[in-house]
């Protein structure tokens, strides 16, 4: 009988530690967490040592408590911090108890100690600490007792079991329980009355109207921004009021009306309503309301939250008007517009951009890859396909589309497009289509023109041959190429025999079709020599430029020329010949001479004087004698035969 005495002594010091504890904590909590902690410590630690002064005497030496629950509630709700204090209260005290179980005590202090922070550590980690209250109350009775096994002899446990330790467990698990629910208890207690705090401080706080009404419409609470939207001077002034009280009779029914058909159904909605404010200004709610129920289930009321959305709509308005105005601008441009997501899928597009691909114009809808689409203009036509691979061709498009810059592709309808990508806030692409095909047949024809007006400016417009200006370039050009290659370049100088006469007897439009006539002559001798260059050197003057060919080439060609000139027989009759001839000078150049181009025309020149000097209608060429004799006599010959 004295030994549970002993531990109903033990389990009132148990419940007045923790009573203390909570009754204290009200105050310590609301100054810091870490005050709340410490006393925790402390009280337990006093309860502990006071525990501990109150021991049952299981044999001579050995002692019983319940120190175990104060050192596991510390541990288990407090930590590490928490559970020092009485641990350490604990040790001290036991070794001053001293006896023949001080290590065994000492043993049991520190593994109820470690066992207390092993559960606290798992459930704090998985789970609140609550769900760990029954392994708590297993742990400690086991680690308070297990250590009588080694004290007492093993033929003794059945009856040390049955009378001692078996209480002693009971008594433990009973007092933790005990004091962990009341620490819970005050747990949960002080998180309701932080948590209502913190709501009626977010409540107070907060911008939107948040209100309760009774069944029949009656203000019961209210924050401070409904007030401000009824325009009540405080929260009491709203309560026991109803909409009637604050709003005009048309805007104060139809809240009712709203109220009474939510009352009908008596689950949450969320409506949006327009009014006018008695200052004239129009004003849009968005409006929740939800039920207030009692414990059975039954409405009691109605709580209504306002969110005061007319700046909202406003901007939607302008929005929407922005939007509109977008639409009818994209919609009319003239330009195609495609927008594709990160992903390349087509997002959005005007009709522009769908009428300039006609054949694949219900493949372009949103949400469809741009691979997709690039296949299908191939397979249908509609864009051109290359040699080699067509998922080559695909990926190079899809690639070059949606790359920033500006791109030109012509379709397989000869029209050319322009497409200039933009990258998106979104990493998508912006593409903007461009029918530029007029560009492009405009680009044509400048070309062809501009090639037109080049082959103009360096053509005679009398004779059709190569003009001064195109036979300078021409000579230079050969010329360097001589150089370079090391071959020789022939330059020949032809000039009509007796031409002003023939211009004074015929006429000098006569003479513009004589020296048609001869410059035809000399370019269809040159046609058969490669690279040959005939040009109008000025006047009646026509100078040929023959690359790649030797003297006895060159010499050949003047030759040539000469027959081609008398065999068109044209008739002039102040000639000593009786027709039109011409006289030839020759000139050569090679990269092993080192000669200037003023060198190789003056050498020209000169031979041509010499042929006109040695009778005219023959060929001279750098002071080596010719046939020319022979070529005039024979010359002379044919027209004493005509």
């Amino acid at each position: 009988m004295n030994l549970w005495n002993d531990l109903l002594g033990n389990l009132a010091v148990v419940a007045i530690g923790t009573s203390l504890w909570t009754f204290c904590n009200q105050w310590a909590a609301r100054r810091s967490s870490s005050l709340s902690t410490v006393l925790l410590s402390l009280f337990m630690a006093l309860g502990s040592v006071a525990v501990m002064l109150m021991p049952f005497e299981l044999q001579p030496g050995v002692y019983l408590d319940l120190r175990y629950t104060f050192i596991a509630v510390a541990g288990y709700f407090g930590g590490p911090l928490a559970i020092a204090m009485p641990v350490v209260a604990a040790l001290v005290t036991r070794y001053y108890i001293g006896g023949t179980g001080l290590w065994i005590g000492v043993f049991h202090i520190l593994l109820t100690a470690v066992s207390v922070l092993t559960i606290r550590s798992l459930f704090s980690k998985r789970r609140s600490l609550e769900h760990g209250l029954f392994a708590l109350t297993i742990t400690v009775p086991f680690s308070g007792t297990v250590g009588f096994a080694y004290m007492i002899a093993p033929q003794r446990w059945p009856v040390v079991f049955e009378s001692v330790v078996a209480p002693v467990a009971v008594a433990l698990m009973v007092s933790t329980l005990i004091s962990s629910l009341a620490i819970v208890q005050e747990r949960r207690r002080r998180a309701v009355t932080n948590e209502n705090l913190i709501y009626r401080a977010i409540i107070e706080a907060l911008p939107d109207c948040l209100n309760a009404k009774d069944l029949n419409g009656r203000f019961i609470a209210a924050n401070p921004a409904t007030a401000e939207l009824m325009h009540a001077d405080t929260i009491t002034h709203l309560l026991g009021k109803t909409d009637v009280d604050f709003y005009p009779p048309d805007t104060a029914r139809e809240f009712r009306n709203v109220e009474l058909e939510f009352l009908k159904r008596a689950e949450p909605i969320t409506i949006e309503q327009r009014f006018t404010l008695p200052s004239g200004n129009e004003t849009w709610l968005s409006t929740l309301k939800a039920p207030i129920r009692d414990e059975a289930g039954a409405v009691v009321g109605i709580v209504t939250h306002n969110r005061e959305i007319t700046a909202q709509k406003q901007v939607e308005a302008q929005l929407a008007l922005a939007q509109q105005r977008l639409k009818e601008a994209v919609s009319t441009m003239a330009n195609g517009l495609a927008m594709f997501d990160a992903e390349g899928k087509l997002a959005f597009c005007n009709r522009q951009y769908l009428e300039m691909f006609p054949l694949t114009a219900d493949v372009r809808q949103v949400g469809v890859s741009l691979r997709t689409i690039i296949k299908a203009a191939i397979v249908r036509g509609e864009d051109p396909m290359v040699h080699g691979c067509e998922d080559t061709m695909i990926e190079r498009t899809f690639a070059a589309l949606l790359t920033v810059g500006v791109r030109e592709m012509q379709l397989a309808d000869g029209r050319w497009i322009e497409t200039r990508t933009r990258q998106t806030a979104e990493n998508g692409a912006l593409v903007v289509f461009t029918d530029i095909t007029h560009i492009k047949d405009a680009e044509t024809k400048l070309q062809l023109q501009n090639s037109i007006l080049t082959r103009l400016a360096a053509t005679d417009a009398l004779t059709g041959l190569a003009n001064r200006r195109a036979f300078d370039e021409a000579l230079i050009e050969n010329t360097l190429e001589s150089g370079r290659g090391g071959h020789d370049v022939a330059l020949l100088l032809i000039d009509v025999d007796c031409f002003k006469a023939y211009n004074d007897t015929y006429g000098h439009q006569a003479g513009d079709v004589c020296l048609q006539s001869v410059a035809s002559c000399v370019k269809n001798v040159a046609a058969a020599f490669p690279k040959a260059h005939v040009a109008r050197y000025g006047g009646e003057e026509i100078a040929v430029i023959l690359p790649n060919l030797d003297a006895d080439g060159a010499l050949r060609a003047g030759e040539r020329i000469c027959t081609a000139i008398r065999s068109a027989g044209l008739v002039h009759e102040t000639s000593e010949k009786g027709i039109v001839t011409a006289s030839v000078g020759v000139a050569m150049m090679s990269r092993r001479q080192g000669r200037r181009i003023t060198d190789l025309i003056e050498d020209a020149d000169r031979e041509l004087y010499r042929a006109k000097a040695g009778g005219r209608d023959q060929v001279r060429i750098g002071g080596i004698p010719t046939s020319g004799e022979m070529v005039s006599v024979g010359v002379i010959a044919a027209n004493s035969a005509t």
